[in-house]
């Protein structure tokens, strides 16, 4: 399981719960996982005592440092009479990882170990045609294919890597007898290993240092690895741990000691987004790499409504420059009609999809008319919040217009023409759809009518109001909302979490008797151990008798609650959420409704921005 993550736009590294790395993101923050979900291993060996031990079998904790997008790991080498402490960060900037290791001797002699890195490397995310080498003028061990360069170093103050070995399969059974196999060379799919041997005094400590670089050439990373030391090594942890201590200080949330347990994940939250967000402004949904390896696929994506809710999480929470960054990438992707597609990779390009281009017999697009709708929400949302009309009129020309405009001819009878819905499993008219349009096109025409726009604001205001009175006309059965209208034009009766949209999108007041209505529905029906269900009879991910619980359904009845002004209610939905967090910080998407276990991706960027989203109105900041 993925337990923690730091990035800084150009790498994502993932841990496991036995901090150990599991995913190295690199170039594009998604898009090519480096060791395809394979973990990097750590052995200790005791030359005294004779026997190796492997991280799976340590006790061990992992943490984020306190303010800081940094991660602590304790192990407990109980064998050995060792235990390990490292402090694991990313360059501000550059794409180098570096990790401070604390050796700890806790017996009464000294002791002469080795310490084992194992990297099972997938460069390009596949294990075909890498080559990996011992490299003596960098005193690395050098893994490559084509643009995608990855150097590994150990070192202390005064030595460095003793031993190595390169080769094919599993290289962990050459660890056992103490001594690595000095094979210089291979190519294929190819593994390193690399030892390090040190002497501790009894009750005593030493320092290791545990460096990755990324390079797309040999030259830059030779350069680049040369130039480490152990000296810049503390200097750039200090230098980072002020980094993240200064960037959080843009949150003005939280003014004193109150709330801390709600603090520590809102401050992960911040973590989780920024480190899914590429240098360019994707925002992937998730770097949990692991259903790969179960579906083919996972959610390495920047979905536009995953991605438009976190840059609205962002701007809420002060960080402008970062959400502006994404609506630049998002003006970058749209189509040439206006409206974006299904998901698209961190590079711009369109990622995989299964929804259909030609559907019973006739052409259709395959869209989820929502992302549209809520990237020009949260575009005209920033422009309200900082009224900043010369950095958004490039947007506003690029991608706004056009989008309006689609969502405009994409009507048929006063309402938005058939779509894939939020969940992607269905076709039709959704209430969530029609509320985020209804959201864009309202908020669009004040910023229409900012920029000089006046004719397409009064088409913009009408196109809305015309949208309401069909939806109450429409979509609504025995005074509450409806999730949709199907393909035979039939009300679907499914009681589901997304009506929770007609308030928050402004397409009804959250104390109209209709919402009210909706909303004890939801609560009624969704209810399942303090969570919410998506819908009635949900299958997704399902392992019990009843479905799983998600954790952004559960923030969307606190964000109505606490629009209502109903705090302890809205607070009752955060508690639930925080205790369904990893000891991390780490919030997964949905949760077993028994034991309260993960069931799907961890951490999931949706859930983070929806949390950041529920505090800022339970704290009256929206």
């Amino acid at each position: 399981m993925r337990v923690s993550s730091i990035g800084n736009g150009r790498m994502l590294i993932n841990f496991d719960e036995k901090g150990r790395i599991v995913d190295i993101y690199y170039p594009y923050i998604g898009m090519e996982n480096q060791t395809s979900g394979n973990p990097i291993r750590l052995a200790i060996w005791d030359k005294d005592k004779k026997v190796a031990s492997l991280d799976e079998d340590w006790e061990t904790t992992v943490l984020y440092i306190d303010e800081a997008n940094m991660v602590e790991i304790r192990s407990d080498v109980k064998e050995l009479g060792l235990s390990l402490l490292s402090y694991n960060f990313l360059d501000s900037d550059d794409p180098i990882y570096m990790s401070i290791v604390k050796i700890a001797n806790n017996e009464n002699n000294s002791r002469n170990i080795k310490v084992f890195f194992i990297h099972d490397i997938n460069l390009y995310s596949n294990p075909f045609g890498d080559t990996a080498f011992y490299d003596p003028l960098s005193l690395s061990i050098i893994h490559y294919k084509s643009k995608r360069y990855l150097a590994f170093k150990v070192f202390t103050t005064v030595s460095t890597l003793s031993e190595y070995n390169i080769g094919k399969g599993d290289l962990i059974g050459d660890i056992y007898d103490g001594n690595l196999g000095l094979n210089g060379i291979e190519n294929g799919d190819v593994n390193s290993s690399m030892g390090i041997e040190i002497n501790i005094d009894p009750n005593s400590y030493l320092k290791l240092y545990y460096v990755i670089v990324a390079d797309r050439n040999l030259e830059g990373l030779r350069q680049k690895i040369r130039k480490i030391n152990f000296a810049n090594v503390e200097t750039s942890f200090t230098l980072t741990y002020m980094f993240w201590r200064n960037w959080l200080k843009k949150n003005k949330l939280f003014r004193n000691n109150l709330m801390q347990d709600i603090k520590r994940v809102y401050d992960v939250s911040l973590f989780v987004i920024r480190n899914h967000m590429d240098v360019n402004g994707s925002i992937i949904a998730s770097s949990d790499f692991s259903f790969v390896k179960i579906y083919g696929d996972s959610y390495q994506y920047c979905w536009p409504r995953d991605a438009a809710i976190a840059a609205y999480a962002l701007d809420l929470a002060g960080y402008k420059e970062l959400a502006l960054k994404h609506f630049q990438f998002i003006s970058n992707i749209a189509n040439s009609e206006g409206f974006l597609y299904h998901k698209y990779n961190p590079n711009t390009t369109l990622a995989s999809s299964w929804h259909p281009w030609y559907y019973k017999g006739k052409r259709i697009y395959p869209i989820q008319e929502d992302e549209t709708a809520l990237e020009v929400w949260a575009i005209a949302s920033h422009y309200e919040k900082y009224e900043d009309i010369d950095e958004i009129l490039p947007l506003y020309k690029k991608f706004v217009k056009p989008a309006l405009k689609f969502m405009m001819s994409f009507m048929e009878e006063g309402l938005p023409k058939p779509s894939f819905d939020l969940w992607e499993e269905r076709y039709g008219i959704h209430i969530y759809t029609v509320s985020t349009v209804y959201g864009a096109l309202t908020k669009g025409a004040k910023l229409a009518y900012d920029v000089g726009d006046e004719i397409l604001s009064e088409d913009l205001s009408d196109t809305s109001g015309l949208l309401k009175g069909m939806v109450l006309k429409r979509m609504t059965y025995n005074g509450r909302f409806v999730r949709r209208i199907d393909e035979e034009n039939n009300q679907d009766l499914t009681v589901d979490s997304s009506l929770y949209a007609p308030f928050f999108f402004g397409l009804v007041n959250a104390n109209d008797k209709i919402m009210i209505n909706t909303i004890n529905e939801i609560e009624s029906r969704l209810t399942v151990n303090g969570g919410i269900i998506r819908y009635e009879n949900d299958m997704y991910q399902r392992r019990k008798k009843q479905p799983n619980p998600w954790i952004i359904t559960t923030l969307w009845l606190s964000e109505y609650y606490a629009t209502i002004n109903d705090k302890n209610k809205a607070n009752e939905y955060i508690k639930w959420v925080i205790n369904r967090a990893l000891p991390t910080g780490f919030l997964p998407e949905q949760v077993d409704p028994e034991t309260f276990e993960p069931t799907s991706v961890t951490p999931l960027v949706w859930s983070h921005a929806e949390f950041i989203i529920a505090i800022n109105k339970l704290l009256n900041h929206i």
